[in-house]
Formats: structure tokens, C-alpha cells, sequence
């Protein structure tokens, strides 16, 4: 009998990425005169709220949207590309990369699972051979951003059902998979650390740093060096 792959999952920000891709993107639109400087003070408060575990999801994706309704999407896309390899790429480091790099080799499943929303996270995942993604989705209307969402922010409480959505789309399920692991920095995906037969914390946040001792998880760190 043909033995069951594992499903792995990946959270991506201060996770695969030291760092926040958002407030990188942010601050690199700003410098680059594409946005108001005014915004990082707003970004500063919302990440404020989101390490408190208090962070209005809605509100901080409608912020983050309303960055792309200026430009048509082709027009985005060099902008991005060009952020990701100045800006993300060296906050990748070698140990996350070789983390994707083993489960994809084992033969398992492997998706990166986040809130971000998608135009984003493509952009970094061809720094990780592009592994599938379960993300926040942008709405898109005649080749332009509508500063709305498709779907539910894929965040805390949602993100297992982002994921057994994903995986009902491909005619699959949780029970599916021999072990389901997931890889997370934060105290606000324990929903989904939860649901998995093997969470690992990685660089974990304090409230989910004291969670991991307690519970005897995995602790791991991916930062870049230096």
C-alpha cells in the first residue's frame, strides 16, 4: 500500500522571511516616491496592534490595498520584482531556504500559508522555487487593483480553512497526509499550530515562545546571519 505524504506548511513573514515583507514594501514605495511618508506611522500602528494580538485584520489589508489602486497590475509587477531582489532576497536566509528545500525533496506537500496578500507573496516564493500559496487574495478588475479582498483574509482563526479550502480545490484533504506540520513565528496563528499533528515555532514572538516551552514544541531559528 503506497505510503501517505506529509503536508508542510509555511508562514512567511518572520518566518521564510526575517522580517515583514509589508512594512519592507512600505518603506521601500516611500522611498521610492511612490507613496506618502505619512503611511509609515500608520503602518507603525498597525504592527503594534498586530504583535498585541489586537490587530483589525480588515482594516490593515484595506490600508495595504489601497497602495496598488494607483497603478495597473503589469505596471506593479517590475516595482515588486525589483523589491524583492533588493529588499527580500537578502533577508532570506540559507536555513529557511534549506528547510523548503528538505520537505520538497521528501516528497511532501508544501504550501506557504499567509496573510499577506497574494501579488506580494508570489513575488517572494520565486525566491523559494514557488511553492504553492495560501494567502489573502486582491481583487483585480480589468487589469487594476480594487483596493478590495477576494475571499477572507487569511489570518489567525481563518487560516485552517484557507488551507482545507486549498486543498479541497485540488480534491484533497486534511486526512489526506500522514503528518501535517506547520512553521510559524506568531502567537496569532496558533489556530492553525493547533490543528497540525507537528506545529514548530520558528523565531517565535514571546507569547508564542512561552506557549512552545510549555507545550515542549519545536523551537527553531531561520534569521539571517550578521
Amino acid at each position: 500500500m503506497p505510503t501517505r505524504p506529509d503536508l508542510t506548511l509555511f508562514d512567511l513573514d518572520h518566518t521564510l522571511l526575517d522580517g515583514d515583507s509589508n512594512q519592507l514594501w512600505l518603506a521601500w514605495l516611500v522611498e521610492h516616491g511612490a507613496t506618502s511618508p505619512v503611511r509609515l506611522a500608520q503602518q507603525a500602528d498597525f504592527y503594534a496592534r498586530y504583535q498585541a494580538g489586537t490587530l483589525d485584520i480588515d482594516a490593515y489589508l484595506e490600508f495595504h490595498l489601497s497602495l496598488l489602486v494607483e497603478r495597473d497590475v503589469a505596471a506593479w509587477r517590475p516595482m515588486r520584482d525589483a523589491f524583492v531582489a533588493a529588499r527580500i532576497a537578502p533577508r532570506i536566509s540559507d536555513a529557511a531556504r534549506a528547510a523548503v528545500a528538505s520537505h520538497r525533496e521528501r516528497g511532501d506537500t508544501i504550501a506557504v500559508v499567509t496573510a499577506t496578500h497574494d501579488f506580494l507573496a508570489a513575488g517572494i516564493l520565486s525566491l523559494l522555487g514557488d511553492p504553492p500559496l495560501v494567502a489573502t487574495r486582491c481583487e483585480v478588475s480589468e487589469g487594476r487593483f480594487t483596493g478590495r479582498l477576494t475571499g477572507v483574509p487569511c489570518f489567525a482563526e481563518a487560516k485552517p480553512g484557507c488551507v482545507r479550502d486549498w486543498l479541497a480545490g485540488q480534491g484533497r484533504d486534511w486526512d489526506d497526509f500522514a503528518a501535517v506540520r506547520f512553521y510559524s513565528d506568531s502567537a496569532n496563528d496558533l489556530p492553525l499550530l493547533e490543528a497540525v499533528s507537528h506545529p514548530t515555532v520558528v523565531d517565535a514572538d514571546a507569547r508564542l515562545e512561552a506557549i512552545a516551552r510549555a507545550r515542549g514544541w519545536p523551537r527553531l531559528s531561520w534569521r539571517v546571519a550578521g
